[in-house]
């Protein structure tokens, strides 16, 4: 840029000294001969007559008049320096000789860099030229502080006054809300969001807000809605990873590590949560005096290394098996897009499912298998039943606890190792004979 700048100017100061030469010459042309220097003049101002007749500005009339007084000066102009002419010595013709600026060039090439760069070091931002500090700087702008929250709620509250349907908004309002501690109005924003987009994770959000707001207690709706979520997705991340840390702080390290197992079996190794669920599993287990397990990686290579046809022998022999079929009367009434939960529970104490198979009523009838490998829950496993209730539910709503319209039967007593089990279901939920 500079380098350009320079051949503009050089290029100006070349051509202004040329100019500046032609006009000394006829300055000098002038005084020693003034008729030329006045008929000269007098051609420019007729030509600025006739710009001015072509540009609507002067009449015919006006125009010939304002020509007419020109002659007449000009005559008489001419007429009185014919007479001095006479006795003066004849004219002579002035020539200016042209010098090359180039010392003047020399200058502007020095001084006008080395004045820029001093004016620059003191006006400008010279660090800017730096791109760590620059990228430094840049972090450091972009330093959320509480003044900026504060500023981001209230133009998000402006914005949703107008946008009251944005779930984008209300979400954003959310996490700026409980960044800045408030969590009440957290739990409400998220809230509006979730009349716009039942979506789990936003209620996985919402029930860590509600916590915060009672003070780390997860009592009463947070644990609602971590329960509703895992009923109807057994294998959600975010719910597993809440429902874990909910257990461990209220000591119960059996239950959160039960939690953190199965996801443990549903993250993959190279993923980010990984060392941190592996260093939360490892915790729980030293408070319930348990050995460590091996590294993830070891742990692998030794369920490769297992004899694989005993293996399935023996799920195989703890398994549960049969047919799902739909009533006839029912057909008509139940939508090939609603969700069929096959699901074995104990038949005393808890009723979280052991063993689940999800899938659409568009499969009916199913032939289904349950078995250690559709455990939910790596600890609580089929095969180490005595005795379960098979249960299956049709369900409008996606979720596995029972909802108005649903449909379902149930099996029980059912042992491990059960075949050919005739599930139909109907419109109560009573057991098959």
């Amino acid at each position: 840029m500079m380098a350009v700048v320079m051949l503009v100017l050089s290029v100006a100061l070349w051509r202004g000294s040329q100019q500046g030469a032609r006009l000394a010459a006829y300055q000098a042309d002038a005084i020693h001969n003034p008729a030329e220097a006045n008929a000269a003049v007098y051609r420019d101002q007729m030509a600025e007559l006739d710009r001015e007749f072509v540009m609507g500005n002067l009449n015919y009339e006006e125009l010939k008049a304002a020509r007419d007084e020109l002659s007449q000066r000009l005559l008489a102009d001419v007429g009185v320096e014919s007479l001095s002419d006479k006795a003066a010595p004849p004219a002579t013709s002035t020539s200016v000789q042209w010098r090359k600026p180039w010392l003047s060039i020399a200058l502007l090439v020095f001084v006008v860099p080395v004045s820029s760069m001093l004016m620059y070091s003191v006006l400008g931002e010279p660090a800017a030229l730096d791109p760590m500090a620059l990228k430094q700087g840049v972090n450091a702008s972009d330093e959320v502080t509480p003044e900026k929250l504060t500023e981001m709620a209230t133009a998000l509250t402006r914005r949703l006054q107008d946008e009251p349907n944005s779930m984008e908004g209300w979400v954003m309002l959310g996490r700026v809300q409980r960044a800045r501690g408030h969590f009440e109005e957290s739990a409400e924003a998220y809230g509006k969001a979730l009349t716009l987009s039942r979506d789990d994770n936003l209620s996985i959000e919402r029930a860590e807000v509600l916590s915060q707001k009672n003070g780390g207690s997860f009592a009463g709706e947070p644990w609602a809605i971590i329960q509703r979520v895992l009923t109807a997705d057994p294998l959600h991340l975010n719910a597993l990873f809440l429902a874990g840390s909910a257990s461990y702080a209220e000591m119960n390290f059996n239950t959160a590590l039960r939690y953190w197992e199965r996801a443990r079996e549903v993250v993959p190794a190279d993923s980010p949560d990984a060392p941190e669920l592996d260093r939360a599993i490892a915790e729980a287990r030293d408070k319930m005096g348990l050995p460590a397990i091996p590294p993830r990686a070891v742990s692998a290579a030794t369920d490769a290394s297992m004899n694989v046809p005993a293996a399935k022998a023996a799920m195989s022999a703890s398994s549960i098996s049969g047919r799902v079929t739909l009533v006839k009367e029912l057909q008509g009434l139940v939508a090939p897009t609603d969700t069929v939960f096959v699901y074995a529970t104990p038949v005393a104490g808890s009723r979280m499912p052991v063993a689940i198979v999800r899938t659409t009523a568009d499969k009916l009838p199913l032939d289904f298998v349950l078995d250690d490998s559709t455990a939910m829950n790596p600890s609580v496993k089929l095969s180490g039943m005595a005795e379960v209730t098979v249960r299956v539910r049709i369900s409008k709503s996606g979720q596995a606890v029972a909802q108005v319209g649903d449909y379902g039967v149930s099996l029980t007593p059912v042992k491990p190792g059960s075949k050919g089990l005739n599930l139909m279901v109907r419109d109560t939920l009573q057991a098959t004979p």
